[in-house]
This record gives C-alpha cells, structure tokens and sequence, in this order.
C-alpha cells in the first residue's frame, strides 16, 4: 500500500499548534535557528520533545541550565508520554524526571537509530514497584521490526539495589539488549525477563 503524508501533516499541525515564532525561540541553539531535522534527516531531540511536552527544547533535562553564562533549556513540566533513550546509558545524555516519570505508563524509546514504544496496562503497579520495589509488565512494539506476536517484558525492580553501582547483572555486557539498557535508566540493575520472546540484540 503506498504511503501516505501522515506524518508530515502530523508534524505540521504540531508546529502550527505551537506556532513557528514560538518554536525559534524554544530552540536555543547558538546560531538560533530550529534543529527539528537532525543528521541523516533523522528527527531531532527539539522535535520529539515538541511532541512530548509541547516545546521544541533541545534538551531532555529538568528545568534549565547555565554553561558559562549560556542558557541551556529543558523540560519544563511532567510530560503525559515519557522518553527513555540509550544514549543516557552511554553517558552521552541526560533525561530528568518529567519525562522519565511520565503521567501515563507510556515511553518513546529512541534505541539502535529509531523509535519505538513501551507502555503498561498498570499504571498503579508501575507506580507501586517504582516506589517501594516489585514487579510489572511492560508491552514492547516496534514498527520497523514489522512484529508479528505481542512482546510483554517482565521487569522486577528491587529499590534497594537501584542506587549501588556494586550490583553486577548477570549478562554479558555485550549480549544485554539495547532495550534492557534503556529501561535500566529508570530502573537501575532490574531484571528484565522476555518470557520467552527471543530478545531482540
């Protein structure tokens, strides 16, 4: 079937929503001018955080940030869909609370080069297990995976091992999932079980 221009009449109305001069003044680069298109015409971080939280901020922090007199813009209220990203993982960013911790069990995961999504059906046992520790469930699709069966992880939490940086997992580091890193930036050394889905590498 051929395709449609869904997503850029979508793009389009998120930008007029927020209106263009808005827009350039979200953005705070340093030559001031919009980065919704990233490198290899991926989208950038101002244009899913546009879609989040309303704003095109550059930024995946809480709040701003002074570099040296340079105003750095962040995320400025709890976000109703979250983000999770490997490149936190890596060290090479940093996502605050208002969207790690969204209002509804639901995280974009930009992970391998693109998007895809994980959400619970619980919003009361993720809060519960992020809370005091436990388990839930989380629904994994990805678009360009072209899936054909559900994929439902198993997460179990234990808080009292989320801040020891001695926890040592027991996978190999090579062979644990990129997606398993990404949920580890929220819940730090969970187990994460597939039941039984292969995991995917």
């Amino acid at each position: 079937e051929r395709a449609g221009p869904g997503v850029p009449l979508v793009l389009y109305s998120v930008m007029l929503s927020r209106g263009l001069h808005n827009i350039r003044g979200d953005v705070g680069t340093m030559d001031g001018l919009p980065r919704l298109m990233g490198q290899h015409d991926y989208c950038s971080q101002e244009m899913v955080n546009l879609f989040l939280v309303g704003r095109a901020v550059a930024n995946a922090f809480d709040g701003d940030k002074d570099l040296d007199g340079m105003k750095l813009t962040g995320v400025h209220k709890r976000s109703n869909v979250g983000m999770l990203t490997l490149f936190e993982h890596y060290d090479s960013m940093q996502v605050g609370s208002r969207l790690k911790d969204p209002i509804t069990p639901v995280w974009v995961v930009c992970s391998e080069s693109h998007f895809s999504v994980i959400f619970s059906c619980d919003a009361e046992e993720v809060q519960s297990a992020t809370a005091s520790g436990g388990g839930f469930d989380l629904h994994y699709y990805d678009e360009l995976a072209k899936q054909d069966e559900p994929i439902r992880l198993s997460v179990s939490y234990d808080l009292s091992k989320a801040s020891d940086p001695k926890v040592i997992l027991d996978h190999s580091k090579d062979m644990t999932p990129p997606l398993e890193h990404c949920i580890r930036t929220k819940w730090a050394h969970c187990h994460v079980s597939w039941n039984g889905t292969d995991p995917i590498l």
